[in-house]
């Protein structure tokens, strides 16, 4: 009975040599040649859509090392230089030119010796006519006042909406009014009513966008 156990205990002693060797040896095509070495890369990047562009954001306390930032997406790339940039600084790359769509972008930084660091990838929309399309002004009535001023009541300007106003006042100067959201009511006592008033409403994507976009302008002649 001692002889089997020994046996096996031999068994399983070469099974393990084989099986750690194993380990090794995969862990050595890993590897390559030797260690392999990073770039330090871009911090919390995040990214901030807008009509027909984005604006990318990032920390470069751990890129002291890196020499460029590269961005791949598509067929396409952009490359910055890193030279100048401290690593208390925040990077901010916009792309600008860009196709209304979903875009999936590839950004990591490049060292002296041409190590890459490891790639962030970030999922973005850019904003075009589509877009612009599918939103709806901001629905509104008007009072005439006694004094030939004008009372604009909203019917809702949400969180993520503005709206500007364009008119000439009673003494020929051109104003220009920005009601926030969640305004119900915006008085214009000094407005040419004769001359009316131009209103567009402009949209922000979420909360996070690089802008606001503008709606269609609309006039109101008050007739």
């Amino acid at each position: 009975m001692r002889k089997i156990e020994c046996i096996a205990a031999f068994i399983l002693g070469v099974v393990s040599l084989c099986s750690c060797t194993d380990l090794v040896g995969t862990f050595e095509d890993f590897q390559g040649n030797g260690e392999i070495s990073y770039a330090g890369k871009i911090d919390s990047l995040k990214v901030r859509e807008g009509l027909h562009k984005i604006q990318f954001e990032g920390y470069l306390y751990y890129a002291e090392t890196a020499k460029e930032v590269i961005i791949k997406w598509n067929d396409q790339q952009y490359v910055r230089s890193l030279e100048g940039y401290a690593k208390t600084d925040t990077l901010r790359i916009l792309l600008e030119d860009l196709e209304e769509d979903l875009y999936v972008f590839d950004i990591y930084t490049v060292d002296k010796d041409n190590n890459r660091s490891i790639v962030t990838t970030i999922q973005a929309n850019v904003y075009g006519d589509k877009f612009i399309s599918a939103q709806n002004p901001v629905a509104y009535t008007y009072t005439l006042n006694g004094s030939g001023g004008v009372t604009l009541v909203w019917s809702e300007i949400a969180k993520l909406e503005q709206v500007l106003l364009e008119y000439v006042s009673q003494d020929g100067e051109e104003k220009s009014v920005v009601v926030p959201a969640f305004t119900m009511q915006t008085e214009l006592p000094d407005i040419r009513l004769d001359n009316g008033v131009k209103i567009t409403t402009w949209v922000k994507p979420n909360e996070n966008a690089l802008e606001y976009i503008a709606l269609p302008t609309e006039y109101e002649d008050f007739k």
